[in-house]
């Protein structure tokens, strides 16, 4: 049997995607390649979001590209955002490419796999890997023109998937043993098919027997709902944890930014939440050095940080990407600042995430167990009904077992834990 391996970067909607094809050439005979080196067809799925993403992808495709050479029959696909923004032109830079795929090309190509294998038609393989949790996209796209984003672009308008599709995939996943599904999209708030709105949606999925949890990403805040936070209250397979990005804590930068909301309108939103969610995990993204940002205004940005204490953030200082309305910006701070300002907030976040966590000690939770923990047979890693990972020693988890969990110690990022 041929063996495959990817090699993912940037969000869970590049995961999915990844999970999707993988599955799709499992059943047409691949296994799973435990390394690039073993892989005759190694598939590379790239991220354009951030500079940073997109240089280490196509450095790692270089050099995919150079090991090829030494070995004859291999194929290397690259796939995903960054496929899309930079095209054919990949295949000038590294001539080891054999196909590029574009994020708006994605669902086509999937239907026309067996052209890109020659093949005339799937050959007995094996099944997919069983998973506890997988990512299941309910829509694709994005209609919000951050100033900053270039996922419009590369990903394209909006599009929601049928609501019967999603159900259909959640089932098939339940049926091969998934207890945890993770919806996805640039703003799952929007999500619409017909009469079916995202509550709707969830209500929908939380019927499914066999479904232990079910958790979204992400959710724009000038969209997220007071139906939506309701029904996450009432519905018990509902996971509590709200990744909701803000951005920035200055309302003059979120109008630079196009963000749609103002600093009191995130707050209102936290709010929300906090009423109707108090044990919630609420988690952002956040951006320092944005053009025109000012000291003042970064200190705006602390200060919410202080005010919500998320229990976690990914923060990120400003890098300019082709194609979006910042490109035409003056990039007025320098890098020292953006760097100076980056730090600060990181430091600030990783005080509030260790207080949080640290709060937790003593009390217990239910945990869903994934798997050990690497080259540790007997500690199994799992997350709360929130964002929290947790370790248990045990020898009687399984992968997708539920047990409740009495938290002992945390390490700051990581709860211990023990059976009760």
């Amino acid at each position: 049997m041929p063996f495959v391996f990817f090699e993912t970067f940037g969000c869970q909607m590049n995961v999915a995607d990844a999970d999707e094809l993988a599955s799709a050439l499992y059943t047409r005979g691949f296994e799973r390649a435990e390394s690039s080196s073993r892989a005759d067809l190694v598939v590379v799925n790239t991220c354009s979001v951030r500079e940073r993403a997109e240089k280490r992808a196509l450095a790692r495709i270089r050099e995919l590209s150079a090991h090829k050479a030494r070995r004859a029959g291999r194929a290397l696909w690259v796939i995903g955002c960054m496929a899309q923004r930079l095209g054919e032109s990949l295949k000038r830079d590294c001539p080891g490419i054999d196909l590029v795929v574009g994020a708006r090309d994605f669902e086509r190509f999937l239907e026309n796999i067996d052209d890109a294998l020659a093949s005339p038609g799937p050959l007995a393989g094996a099944s997919a890997p069983y998973a506890v949790s997988r990512f299941v996209p309910v829509m694709r796209g994005c209609d919000n023109r951050c100033a900053y984003c270039v996922v419009p672009l590369v990903r394209g308008p909006e599009t929601s998937l049928p609501a019967a599709a999603v159900e259909k995939t959640v089932r098939a996943l339940v049926d091969d043993g998934t207890r945890e599904v993770t919806l996805l999209g640039q703003n799952v708030n929007s999500y619409r098919d017909g009469d079916t709105n995202f509550p709707r949606l969830l209500c929908r999925l939380h019927a499914i027997d066999g479904l232990a949890r079910i958790r979204f990403t992400t959710s724009h805040p000038k969209d997220c709902s007071e139906e939506l936070v309701r029904t996450m209250a009432e519905f018990p397979k509902l996971c509590r944890h709200v990744h909701l990005p803000v951005q920035s804590g200055s309302t003059r930068v979120l109008s630079v930014m196009n963000r749609g909301y103002t600093r009191d309108d995130y707050l209102a939103r936290i709010d929300m939440i906090r009423k109707h969610l108090p044990d919630a995990d609420i988690t952002t993204d956040a951006m320092v050095g944005f053009p025109s940002e000012t000291e003042r205004e970064f200190e705006e940005t602390l200060s919410l940080f202080e005010t919500v204490r998320f229990t976690t953030a990914f923060m990120f200082a400003y890098s300019r990407r082709d194609n979006t309305a910042a490109a035409s910006m003056d990039d007025d701070v320098d890098a020292a600042a953006k760097q100076r300002r980056l730090a600060r907030l990181i430091e600030r976040q990783t005080a509030i995430t260790k207080e949080m966590y640290k709060a937790v000690v003593g009390v217990s939770l239910p945990v869903l167990f994934s798997g050990v923990q690497e080259g540790k047979k007997d500690v199994w890693m799992g997350q709360d009904m929130g964002c929290k990972k947790v370790l248990v020693p045990c020898t009687e988890c399984r992968a997708g077992t539920i047990f409740t969990v009495r938290i002992v110690k945390s390490t700051g990022k990581t709860l211990i834990g023990e059976r009760t």
